[in-house]
Parts: C-alpha cells; sequence; structure tokens
C-alpha cells in the first residue's frame, strides 16, 4: 500500500520515469559487452584466434588487422570510441534523474505545504512545528531520492544481472552456475536486512522529529529561556533526545554493519570459488581460455557487486516507506476547506450571533452555550470576561477557525455556513495578543496586507496605532529591519505595528483580540480615539480585559461561563449589578487616579 502511495507521488512525471529507466538497462546492456573486447585481445594473444560475443560487424573491422598490433590497436580504439558512446549515456541519465529529482521534489513540498496551509485550526493547535519542518524537507528528499536514484537503480540491478549472465552464459554455461551460486544466500539475508531496517527507520524518524522540535522551541523561546536563566535545563534536554536520537541511529549502523560484513564476505566467497574453478578449467585444458575466464571475472562484477548493492537499496526502501507514511499522513487529512460556503456576498459588518453552542470534538463540555448577540454595522463592541470564558472562541467562530456545534452566525444577513471562507476572511482584519512580525523592515511588515497601498496611508495607519512616534527614534526609521518574529520590538511596539497593519488593510470588520494589552494606558486611549475619528469606519470587536477599554464601545458583551451575562452600554452596565460592575469598581477607581495624574502632569 505505501508503495503504491509512493509511485503515485510522481504522478504526471511518469514519462521521465520511464525514460531514465530505459536508459538505465540500455547502459547495463552495453556495459555487458566491455569486458568481451579484453577477452578478444587476450585470446589473440593466447591462442591467436576468438569466440568473443561481440557483434558480427566488430568482429568483421577487427579481423581485418594485418598483425596481432594493429588488431589491438584497432580494437583499442574500437573500445575507447564504444566507451564514449557510454559515458555519453550516463551524463544523459545522470541529467535526466537529477531533472525527475528536482521537479518531483519541488511539486512535492508545494503540494505538501499548500495541504498544510489548508488543514484546520485544530490541528496547527497541536501540530509540532519541527515534525512539520522535518516532514517538509527531509521526508520529501527521502521520497524523491529513492524515485529518481533507487527504483532506476532496482530495474539496473536486474538489468545488470540479466545481461551479465547471459554473457556468461555465451561464454560457458557452466560457469553461469557457479558464478550464480551465491546469489540465493545474498537474497535471503537482504530480506532479513529490509525487514530490520524497515522497523529502524522509523523509530529513527520519530526521535529525530522530537529532536527538532526541541530545537525550534529553544529557538523560538530563546529570550524566555535566558530571562529565566534557563539555558542549562534546555541544554540537558536536547542532550537527553539527541543521545536517544544517536542511540536509535547506531542500533541501525549495528545491524547495517552486520549486513555489510556478511555481504562482503560472500562476495569474496564467490569470487575466489569462481577464480579456482576458472583456473582449474584452463590448466585442464577443458573448453575455456584464459580470455574466457578473465571474461567471467570481470562480468562476475556485474552479478555480485549489484546483489551486494541491494542492501543499500532495500534500507533506502525502508526509509523511504517510513518518509511516504508521515508525508501521506498529512495529505490524507482533510482540508478545512472540504466544509466550505460558495456564496461572495458584500460584506459591510453587520454580525448576528444566533444561540450559537460549541464544543471541541474531544472535549466533554461546551465552551459556549446559547450564545447570542447583534452588532450594526460600524458598532464598536467590547468583549470581556474572566479567563476561559469564550471570548477568543467567538472570535474564531466568527472567521469560522472553528465551526459551530449548534445554532448559527450571519454576516449581513447571510449565514457565514454558505459564506466561502477566503471571501470571509478577507474582510476581517485581526490582531492577535501575541502577533506575528516577519524579518522585514517596519515599513514592509505594515505594508504587508496591502503590497500596493500608499506611503501616505502607511503613515497615516503608524499614527493611528501610535507607533509612529517610536519609529522616529529608530535607526533607520521605517526601513529598520525587526527580528525574527519581531523580536527586537517591545511587545507594545509589536501590538500597534500589527494594528497599524490590519488599518492599511482597510477591512469592515476589525478584531482586536486582547491586542492593547501591552501597551500603556495612555496609549491605549490614544488608538481608541485615532479609530473613532479615522475616514473609513469599520465595525470593531475588541477583547479585552481592561474596563478602561471597554467603557469607550458603542456596547459591551460581558461573558460568563460560555453565556452572554449582560449587553449594553458602560452607563448601563455600571450600574447594574454584575461582573461588569465588579470589575468597574476595581479597574475605575485606577483609571480616576490616573487622569487625576495626567491632570496634574499637564
Amino acid at each position: 500500500m505505501r508503495l503504491i502511495k509512493l509511485l503515485k507521488t510522481a504522478k504526471g512525471l511518469y514519462g521521465w520515469l520511464i525514460f531514465i529507466i530505459i536508459v538505465v538497462m540500455f547502459n547495463r546492456f552495453t556495459y555487458s559487452y566491455v569486458p568481451l573486447f579484453t577477452q578478444y585481445i587476450i585470446d589473440i594473444l593466447d591462442i591467436g584466434t576468438s569466440t568473443a560475443n561481440l557483434p558480427k560487424f566488430m568482429l568483421d573491422i577487427f579481423s581485418k588487422g594485418e598483425s596481432i598490433i594493429q588488431i589491438i590497436m584497432i580494437v583499442a580504439v574500437a573500445m575507447v570510441l564504444y566507451q564514449a558512446l557510454r559515458f555519453s549515456l550516463l551524463f544523459v541519465e545522470e541529467y535526466a534523474q537529477g531533472r525527475f529529482s528536482e521537479n518531483l521534489s519541488k511539486r512535492l513540498r508545494d503540494r505538501l505545504y499548500n495541504h498544510i496551509q489548508s488543514l484546520d485550526y485544530s490541528f496547527h493547535n497541536n501540530a509540532d512545528t519541527g515534525d512539520l519542518v522535518q516532514r517538509v524537507t527531509s521526508d520529501i528528499e527521502a521520497m524523491s531520492g529513492f524515485l529518481s536514484s533507487r527504483l532506476p537503480e532496482f530495474f539496473r540491478l536486474m538489468a545488470t544481472i540479466t545481461f551479465g549472465a547471459i554473457q556468461i552464459y555465451a561464454i560457458s554455461p557452466t560457469m553461469v552456475f557457479i558464478a550464480l551460486g551465491m546469489v540465493p544466500i545474498s537474497a535471503v539475508t537482504s530480506i532479513w536486512y529490509f525487514k530490520k531496517v524497515d522497523k529502524s527507520f522509523k523509530v529513527i524518524e520519530e526521535t529525530e522529529a522530537k529532536m527538532m522540535t526541541v530545537i525550534q522551541e529553544n529557538l523560538s523561546g530563546s529570550r524566555i529561556v535566558r530571562a529565566f536563566a534557563n539555558e542549562k535545563f534546555e541544554i540537558d534536554k536536547l542532550e537527553k533526545q539527541n543521545k536517544l536520537y544517536s542511540d536509535q541511529f547506531l542500533h541501525f549502523q549495528t545491524v547495517s554493519s552486520r549486513y555489510w560484513g556478511f555481504s562482503d564476505m560472500v562476495a569474496i566467497t564467490q569470487y575466489l570459488v569462481t577464480i579456482v574453478i576458472g583456473v582449474i578449467f584452463v590448466r585442464e585444458n577443458m573448453v575455456i581460455t584464459g580470455g574466457q575466464i578473465i571474461a567471467v571475472l570481470m562480468l562476475l562484477g556485474m552479478l555480485i557487486w549489484p546483489i551486494r548493492g541491494l542492501g543499500r537499496m532495500i534500507g533506502d526502501f525502508g526509509r523511504t516507506l517510513v518518509a511516504t507514511h508521515r508525508i501521506y499522513e498529512l495529505l490524507e487529512k482533510p482540508s478545512e476547506f472540504t466544509v466550505n460556503g460558495t456564496q461572495t456576498p458584500a460584506i459591510k459588518g453587520e454580525i448576528e450571533f444566533r444561540d450559537v453552542h460549541f464544543k471541541f470534538k474531544d472535549g466533554n463540555n461546551n465552551l459556549l452555550n446559547g450564545v447570542s448577540f447583534h452588532v450594526k454595522p460600524g458598532q464598536t463592541v467590547a468583549i470581556i470576561g474572566r479567563t476561559g470564558s469564550g471570548k477568543t472562541t467567538i472570535i474564531n467562530l466568527l472567521s469560522r477557525m472553528l465551526e459551530t456545534t449548534s445554532g448559527d452566525i450571519f454576516m449581513d444577513g447571510v449565514s457565514i455556513k454558505e459564506i466561502e471562507k477566503h471571501h470571509l476572511r478577507k474582510h476581517m482584519g485581526i490582531v492577535l495578543q501575541d502577533p506575528f512580525l516577519f524579518s522585514k523592515t517596519v515599513y514592509d511588515n505594515i505594508a504587508i496586507s496591502n503590497p500596493s497601498v500608499e506611503k501616505s496611508n502607511v503613515y497615516k495607519a503608524a499614527q493611528i496605532a501610535a507607533i509612529e512616534k517610536d519609529i522616529a527614534t529608530f535607526e533607520k526609521g521605517y526601513d529598520t529591519v525587526v527580528g525574527e518574529r519581531g523580536t527586537t520590538l517591545s511587545g507594545g511596539q509589536k501590538q500597534r505595528v500589527a494594528i497599524a497593519r490590519i488599518l492599511v488593510a482597510e477591512k469592515p470588520i476589525l478584531v482586536f483580540d486582547d491586542s492593547l494589552s501591552a501597551v500603556d494606558t495612555e496609549t491605549d486611549m490614544m488608538i481608541r480615539s485615532a479609530l473613532k475619528t479615522k475616514d473609513s469606519k469599520s465595525t470593531t470587536l475588541i477583547i479585552t480585559h481592561r474596563i478602561t477599554t471597554a467603557k469607550e464601545a458603542d456596547l459591551i458583551i460581558v461573558l460568563e461561563n460560555g453565556t452572554v451575562s449582560d449587553i449594553g452600554t458602560h452607563q448601563t452596565l455600571k450600574d447594574k449589578p454584575g461582573l461588569y460592575q465588579k470589575l468597574w469598581h476595581i479597574q475605575g477607581e485606577l483609571e480616576a487616579e490616573f487622569m487625576k495624574l495626567i491632570e496634574e502632569a499637564k
């Protein structure tokens, strides 16, 4: 089954594969004649004639020599020309294999990467980055390398044995059975080797993936590691995982060394037996000449060494089958777009939740229980609640990262289940609490959501996001390159760059998922004030724990235990017993004190 899947990966490139196999087999056919040139020369020097099984037109050319020296010169020139032709074919073979391998690798990488992009939120929430990187790189290289090199090598092996045996049989039917005497032993040991390495490679691949994950996590979280002086723990963790990987690989090498040692012994024994019997035949003047025995020994290499190389081929085959399983394990996961809408309506920003329930497939309890609310286009809505109350789940359902268990969500009167997912998400701008920035300039990170945006709009978005003054302090301003994941910026600066990036995109729906948490209260107020006065009015959803952020909203939704406990404005909710009033009494006093300090400072 895995072999069929492996072959399916070359769909669309079968022409190249068949061409490679044909060229490989033809090359081995032509090589089977090379020892016969040597046989012809030795026989001419020894007994003055030769029975070499060369093509008749060649023998006719050789016979035109008037002396032994001339004959040898003609044979030598013919052999040089013959080998030149063969090397030209080898060039074609290598070129075709390289072209096929790179085309296949590129197609597989594109296919797998595109499929990973289409997998659902739950998959990405639980996937290990290091494991995915390994599958997209080394596993794909293993598959393409096997199909481009090892599979043709199998046909090369079959052609080599077939043509080599035919040539030996033409020289002496007795010698062909002697030459093939050890082949069954090599075949049996190769099967044993395959069974061993198939299990070993599966464990090795899994262990290597875990090690890659440890490395990736450590590099991504290097600042956290240093902040807690946790370097030794991380080093010990990697050393432990590295040792597991090393031990598994050493186990494989032990099995491999036993196989190769035994294979070498079988090959040498085969040579010795053939040489001894051949010498006896020649000494006893039996039906074999010195030239013929030399040719047999040369042809014997066509039988023994390919059989010995079967072990390497089997080892790679085992690894490739494991890689194929890992690749198709991802490719066979259903895309989130298998469940998709078809409509692409105009989206202005009206949102309605109707009795929405949600729980994860592997969960027992609902995260949302009958959530209902209505947001008008252009409104600013704050969603507050304790940790775990379902605030972020609402945003994930709205963008269809998750699907409702029951109930429905409407966008401008159309159920989002009927709206094509890409169309829906293109009209939403989401700023996360921990935004991702690319290792590009500040300008590029802001403009990346709208490559055709004018510079003036980028500067205006930075001004609204209250990041403009910070950028002015950078040595290269907007041309300053931020580190990987934006590590050279503070948490608040990253959030404000991400806000500017969304504003540039000019979406009808903006979502701030606790994305003002890393900015101070004064900057928070500046951003909210600027958002209200910006030219295009978007429907804005703000998830926050700050009452000072929520109180300026047109509508406040209070979540408790997955249900909407209150909906209203700040003026109505602050005087109504409940969670909002409790938070206001705590945070409102702090805000009043803060505002007082600001006034005194002025």
